[in-house]
Order: structure tokens, then sequence, then C-alpha cells
């Protein structure tokens, strides 16, 4: 079968609509860029009608307010949708190719890091919409970890440099992690349990740390560079929330030499005036959302998704074993 056609389609063309599904039957990687690009449309239309709902107040005395000009006004949006959304204007169309596509170089999406005035409180609307998009991404994360973890390919390393840590299950990478998480919690008053989950979100239980072809970058809480950074860096493709809005950025990661580096540096990161706040709650809920108010994900979430696998981890018994509870 052909290329599904790439001209301009009226929203009203059900006819496209059995192509793509005929052509997704046939070949589904072939569909995979229209199915995404659907997708896109449906957000986008979604954003647009909030848009409208905002703006309804302002038109109560307009000579325009009429259900006739309301029935033509949603046509021309709805027909603006479709055009936008083919161009694949907003960009989320090719990060869920690049997701469903197996791209290693696309971070997972709890590395989302935004400047200090960013919205970090979850907010009904284009932001609730926006999340449901974010946890495509980092659906390992959010997964049950009492089940079967699958092997994930591994991006080549160079052995010498930064060998990367085993962390075929869950088990494994709390193992690795327990001993430094044990002593960043005594310098932040926090358990090693929030510190762990925190990080398991991060990278997908270890299966996603930031790797280049010099080898793993260690970055266990995926911090970015920023200015003050002197070390190595890591530019990767991330997914970052702007006003309600998922954008793909490339921004620069540090890169450790090993994971108490990671740890320590993680210590003096949050320590800054911004996560005082954090450091101040007295409890390992207080600190993640303290982090969280204070910029450090922009993922109107965060703080939920890193209690709820602590809480799955310390419950799970054979998972969490020879740590304090």
């Amino acid at each position: 079968m052909g290329p599904l056609k790439t001209q301009t389609q009226n929203y009203m063309d059900l006819a496209s609509i059995d192509d793509l599904r005929r052509q997704a039957k046939e070949d589904p990687n072939a569909s995979l860029k229209q199915v995404a690009l659907q997708f896109e449309g449906i957000f986008l239309g979604m954003m647009l009608k909030e848009m409208r709902s905002a703006n309804a107040v302002f038109e109560t005395d307009s000579p325009f307010n009429s259900q006739t000009s309301k029935f033509y006004q949603d046509m021309q949006d709805k027909q603006m949708v479709t055009e936008l959304s083919e161009a694949g204007s907003l960009g989320l169309a090719d990060l869920i190719v690049a997701q469903l596509g197996g791209d290693e170089q696309l971070t997972p999406a709890s590395a989302l890091r935004g400047p200090i005035g960013a919205d970090a409180h979850g907010v009904l609307t284009p932001e609730s919409a926006a999340s449901k998009a974010m946890s495509v991404a980092n659906a390992s994360a959010e997964t049950n970890i009492s089940q079967n973890h699958a092997d994930l390919p591994k991006p080549p390393l160079a052995a010498a440099i930064n060998p990367e840590p085993d962390y075929h299950e869950p088990r494994q990478f709390i193992q690795s992690l327990l001993p430094h998480a044990q002593k960043a919690s005594s310098q932040l008053g926090v358990s090693p349990q929030v510190l762990i989950a925190q990080s398991a979100l991060e990278t997908g239980w270890g299966r996603k740390v930031l790797s280049s072809e010099q080898g793993s970058s260690n970055n266990l809480f995926n911090i970015k560079a920023g200015s003050e950074w002197q070390g190595e860096t890591l530019a990767i493709d991330a997914l970052e929330v702007e006003q309600g809005v998922p954008v793909k950025r490339r921004s620069e990661f540090r890169i450790y030499e090993d994971i108490a580096q990671s740890f320590n540096d993680y210590v003096d990161f949050v320590q800054k005036p911004r996560y005082q706040d954090a450091l101040d709650a007295g409890s390992d809920e207080g600190f993640i959302r303290g982090l969280q108010q204070g910029g450090y994900a922009t993922d109107p979430n965060y703080a939920d998704k890193v209690m709820g696998i602590m809480k799955r981890m310390i419950s799970d018994s054979e998972l969490w074993s020879g740590g304090d509870r």
C-alpha cells in the first residue's frame, strides 16, 4: 500500500482515518508518525477549546455571540487544528515517535528542569493534559515494581572510562545505591528510601541513566549542568513543560565519575536557598514537595510519583531487604 496522503485534509474527511486504520494493520511502524500526528491534533484541540472557554466571559455583549457564529467558529477551529497537527507544529508527535520507536537519546520525561518561576503545581486544563503526555515517557518508572522487568538494550560504552553498574532488577538498583543514599540522607535529614525512590523515577530504576559513547554519566538525579558546573557535560533531548505545554529542549546534563560523586553533588545541589523549604520540612514527603515547589521538576505530579514509588518499594519485603524502614 502506498503512503498516506500528505496534502491538507478536511477535518470531516473520514476516509483518511480509514486509510490510516488499514495501513496500521498492514505496517504498524510505517503508520506510527501519522498516528502520532493524530494524537498531537487531539492535544491541540484540547488546548484551543480551553482557550475559547477562558475567553467566553468577554463574548457576553458581543454582537457576534450567537449559536450560528459559534458553529462556524468551531468548524474553523477544527480545521485549523487539523492543519497544524499535520505540520507537527507542536513537536509532540516527534516525541511520541522517538519514545515508541526506541530512541535511546531521549531522556525519561521525569528529567524535567525549568526556571524557578515555572509552574510546579498541578492545575486542571492544559496542564493536566500535559502531565498525561509526560507520563507516556516515564511509564517504566510508574509500573508496579513487583512485576517482571524485561531487559532493555544498553548503549555501547567505553568500558575503561565510566563502567555502568548492572541494574538488571530494581533490587540490584537499590542495593547499589543504598550505602550512598544512607550517607546523603543523614546530611539532608530524610530517609534513604526517598532518595532512592527519586532516583528510580528519574532513571527508570537505573535502566535509563544518561549515557554517551564515553560511558555512563552516573547522573542518578538528572541534574542539569548550569553555569556553575565546571565538570564534563552530556547534551540530551529532554522534555520540558512550558506554560502547561510539553516541549522538547536540548539540555546539558552533568557527568560524574561514579555513584558517590553523583550523590555528593546532589546533596550540594539541593542545599540552594530556593530549596530551603524542602530542607526544613522535617519529613520525606515535605522534602520532595519542597523540591517540586522550588522548581526542581516541572511535572505537576512529580512529588506524588516519588512518594508512590517509595511506598511500594518499602512495602515489598523481597525488594527492600537489609535497609532501614
